[in-house]
């Protein structure tokens, strides 16, 4: 009964894995490089990004409003300002044949 449970194991594992993803139950201590916070799954590499202050992982809509608060701010420009022309109406551009 043990080798044959040792022996479907590994199989059951690999089948697990790919229909249920990695479970990051084995992953570093925290870490920080450049300004961020993280983990690194010790199984699949994925990182997961940390908050050093609450000590927990960070959820997905956390991550994506730090990473838009690095980006910098989003200009909006409306639409009935006039743009520029890259071409004068009076000019033809030049085709080359």
């Amino acid at each position: 009964m043990n080798f044959l449970m040792a022996c479907l194991q590994p199989v059951l594992n690999f089948f697990a894995r790919i229909f249920f993803g990695c479970t990051h139950s084995r992953v570093t201590r925290p870490f920080t490089i450049a300004e961020e916070t993280y983990e690194v799954c010790l199984d699949c590499g994925k990182q997961i990004y940390y908050s050093a202050q609450e000590m927990r992982p960070l959820t997905p809509w956390e991550i994506r409003r730090m990473k838009a608060a690095r980006a910098g701010g989003v200009k909006v420009v409306p639409i009935n300002t006039p743009l520029p022309h890259l071409v004068p109406r009076d000019q033809k551009p030049h085709i080359a044949a």
